[in-house]
């Protein structure tokens, strides 16, 4: 049944309020991008310097003990899982849960827990079978320093106290305003990354003091590092999604606006050929 010209009227203006909103989004998270990606691209110096550091202490660490360089038989598996508190993103928590739940299928011996970051990893995983150890559902997408330090704390009075035994970190890379992708990283069990590289340092006070201090801080900024790219990736995605709903309600006001032009220009020409039949029955 074809529409009448006032419910015409009505979807072109409730299409016209969508886009008002979708608009707005897309305004609101195009600021945040600008900000998150400022902050994002002056950190990184910071972070890749960390990891040269950490890598020439590794080299020079032969000998020592520390817990993050024990080799242990790893029977419980840590996965956290960075998804956004909000949705309205496209892809982005898909893409992440996908590569969460291919994880989580693999065939292996180990137990896996999970540690959720983001109401939409909590929402999903809540009602599937995989334990979860502890959840943050309430960053809004802030890298907070000091709740992100809280957080690896966490993690790692849970791999010094045996409840895991190797962490794993899921999180979403920033490429572009239009490109990014889900990457699996190991967290802590740093005797799996030594590089190779020769070193000749003398070190004050001594090394083993100086590994157990920057460590400390390493753990911090990595886990700072991941959150940060994940809630810049996550502003760019929900741009380019609130982008597209507004030229998706843009096409559909534009079709109605159309289709309500001709509903109308045939209810004038019906009334035109009503007066002119009119006419021509009372001259006969």
């Amino acid at each position: 049944m074809a529409e009448t010209l006032r419910e015409l009227k009505s979807r072109i203006r409730s299409a016209k309020k969508t886009q008002q909103i979708t608009k707005t989004m897309q305004m609101v998270a195009a600021s945040r991008l600008k900000k998150s990606e400022v902050i994002f691209r002056k950190s990184k110096p910071y972070n890749e310097k960390m990891e040269l550091i950490l890598s020439h202490l590794m080299e020079s660490s032969q000998g020592i003990s520390h817990p993050f360089f024990e080799s242990r038989e790893v029977k419980t598996v840590g996965l956290v899982i960075i998804t956004s508190d909000r949705g309205l993103c496209g892809g982005y928590n898909t893409n992440i849960i996908n590569k969460a739940e291919a994880f989580l299928k693999e065939p292996r011996s180990q137990a896996v827990k999970l540690i959720l970051i983001g109401k939409k990893g909590y929402d999903y995983f809540k009602r599937r079978e995989w334990p979860i150890l502890f959840k943050h559902i309430d960053l809004a997408g802030k890298p907070d320093y000091s709740r992100i330090s809280n957080i690896t704390n966490e993690l790692i009075e849970a791999y010094l106290s045996g409840t895991l035994d190797e962490v794993n970190v899921l999180y979403t890379t920033f490429v572009s305003a239009l490109s990014n992708q889900p990457v699996l990283k190991k967290f802590l069990n740093l005797q799996q990354e030594k590089a190779g590289l020769k070193s000749d340092f003398i070190f004050e006070p001594d090394l083993e003091t100086i590994i157990d201090e920057f460590l400390s801080r390493q753990v911090v900024s990595r886990m700072y590092s991941a959150l940060l790219e994940s809630f810049t990736a996550e502003n760019a995605s929900r741009m380019v999604a609130m982008k597209s709903a507004t030229d998706s309600a843009k096409e559909m006001i534009d079709r109605l606006s159309l289709k309500g032009n001709k509903a109308r220009q045939a209810a004038i020409t019906n009334e035109i050929l009503e007066i002119v039949t009119a006419g021509e029955a009372m001259k006969a």
